[in-house]
């Protein structure tokens, strides 16, 4: 389980999140959130990359739209804009940018886990 030692981060910014749970009364569930999220990461993925390889729109719309929730719920706002970008681009029919931005994406979700990882470390 992640600790709730928090340090600023340009990946997932924990103290935001931690802020917002805080306003809702749930600051204790950060470490359990974050666990939860980083373990839902790699299947997350997957399932978006495989509608991309299949160039299914409304499957690849709908993966990102799901993964994009969850790295916005932590904070990992560059991995959910990067998510939206890709969901929008489906929904468009413009294929052909998404395999360039999965990798963006790919290296970001990476950095993510990094970091929620070493979070947890301390």
């Amino acid at each position: 389980m992640i600790s709730n030692v928090a340090r600023p981060s340009p990946h997932v910014d924990v103290e935001r999140f931690r802020a917002d749970l805080r306003e809702g009364g749930v600051e204790e569930m950060v470490g359990a959130l974050l666990t939860t999220f980083a373990q839902d990461c790699p299947e997350r993925f997957a399932t978006l990359e495989q509608a991309v390889q299949q160039g299914n729109t409304k499957a690849i719309e709908s993966a990102a739209h799901a993964f994009k929730s969850g790295a916005g719920t932590v904070r990992a706002t560059v991995l959910a804009g990067g998510l939206a970008s890709v969901e929008a681009a489906a929904r468009a029919g413009n294929l052909d940018s998404i395999p360039e931005m999965l990798e963006q994406i790919r290296a970001e979700y990476v950095a993510v886990l990094r970091e929620i990882y070493a979070v947890a470390q301390k």
